[in-house]
């Protein structure tokens, strides 16, 4: 019987995020031999549905089995319990088949916690777990009681399902140290593996460059891109304001947001319908100056690469800034150079590292947004994008397959 690894994905197969960060781990462990199942959930985040065939088709040359939850926006149960309940059965039943000795488990949110302990408890079967993002670490920002209990009834199950996990994926040190110091635990479960991006989707050699913008009207404009959600963790105003006053120095900056119309939060709510005011606000006129257009997970680097540089400014809070972002190793993907604030320091690091790029202070906003160097920010020869080819799949995926080698290992 073959070793089965079944990942439990808290999104759409065909969601960007489960794309460009887990279908290349899923699509390796078939190719090495793995018998690979994966149970997703539907009906929150669908906005590229339509994406869904081609995906099939893929899953089906790799022998690849998919199974659904459906998971309302709004449920009575706590999601944490709600994912839970509807997914037991599913988890079960594929234990069953393929034997806890030959299954492990690769879960990527909180809210597979209770399910995780379970396998563990009931059947004996490993797991690696990966918290993507500080959630709790949010809910101890907020002041509302129902938030501080749910983050408390969070943490509980969470830190149980770290405490059992072969391994915990984090994707940067700081997020590392932040739940070491969260959950009072210790460094030998921790693995960090950053956010990747995804190179079997790069550009061939072949491809052109300049059909691509004026096919998007682009020619003769510097674009600054942003890609993803619109989400209240982003500073939209900020971004907005920094492309004003850079076009003041050169007209021919244009701002193209690459969106989704998907949001992970209420809060987040009405912000997409207010994009149009801001931009108004700061003097931006559609189709001029900034554009609003989407495109398919399995096409972003083509659109970003066809773009001039890359832009994200995030909340200053700690437990956002220490993230990763995967538009920043989009950005890297497409070789773009990026433009970020301060205290996001994995992505100044980055910058850095690479000479391609340009940091922004809140706290002295008008000087260092004056002092970015147009010419240097857009002059790729003055960078050395090469040296972050770390970010690259075929380096971090291999990462991934050792760390299933070992989680059988120990059975």
């Amino acid at each position: 019987m073959k070793k089965t690894i079944l990942f439990l994905s808290e999104m759409p197969i065909t969601n960007g995020v489960i794309q460009s960060q887990l279908m290349p781990i899923i699509l390796r462990a078939a190719n090495d031999g793995y018998a690979v199942e994966i149970m997703e959930t539907t009906g929150r985040f669908d906005s590229q549905e339509k994406d869904r065939a081609q995906i099939g088709k893929k899953l089906e040359h790799w022998m690849i089995a998919l199974k659904s939850i459906a998971v309302k926006r709004h449920t009575l149960l706590p999601s944490i319990i709600y994912f839970t309940w509807k997914a037991f059965g599913i988890v079960r039943d594929s234990i069953r088949k393929n034997g806890s000795n030959q299954t492990v488990i690769y879960a990527r949110n909180y809210k597979f916690a209770p399910l995780l302990l379970l396998a563990k408890y009931l059947w004996g079967v490993s797991y690696i777990y990966s918290p993507r993002g500080a959630y709790v670490a949010e809910r101890r920002f907020y002041k509302k009681t129902k938030d501080l209990l749910f983050a408390s009834f969070i943490a509980f199950f969470e830190r149980k399902a770290i405490l059992g996990s072969t391994k915990i994926i984090v994707e940067t040190d700081g997020f590392k140290e932040h739940l070491k110091e969260l959950y009072s635990l210790e460094d030998r479960r921790f693995e960090v593996i950053p956010n990747c991006y995804d190179a079997s989707l790069l550009p061939s050699s072949d491809w052109n460059r300049d059909e691509m913008r004026k096919e998007l009207g682009f020619s003769g404009k510097k674009v600054i891109a942003y890609a993803g959600t619109v989400e209240v963790w982003y500073e939209f105003e900020k971004m907005i304001d920094l492309v004003s006053r850079l076009r003041k120095k050169d007209p021919s900056i244009f701002f193209q947001l690459f969106l989704k119309e998907d949001y992970a939060r209420d809060e987040s709510s009405g912000m997409l319908t207010e994009l149009d005011t801001l931009m108004e606000k700061y003097g931006l006129a559609k189709n001029e100056s900034y554009g609003i257009s989407s495109y398919a997970p399995t096409e972003r680097y083509r659109y970003l690469s066809a773009c001039d540089a890359g832009i994200c400014l995030s909340v200053p809070q700690e437990f956002k800034s220490m993230m990763l972002y995967l538009k920043i190793v989009d950005f890297i993907g497409a070789r773009l150079p990026m433009i970020v604030n301060s205290e996001m320091t994995e992505s100044v690091a980055i910058i850095k590292e690479s000479g391609a790029g340009a940091v922004v202070d809140y706290g002295d906003w008008e000087k260092s947004v004056a002092d970015i160097d147009l010419e240097n920010l857009f002059n790729k020869k003055n960078s050395n994008l090469d040296l972050l080819k770390k970010y690259s799949s075929s380096e971090i995926v291999p990462k991934y397959m050792e760390l299933f080698k070992d989680a059988f290992k120990e059975k």
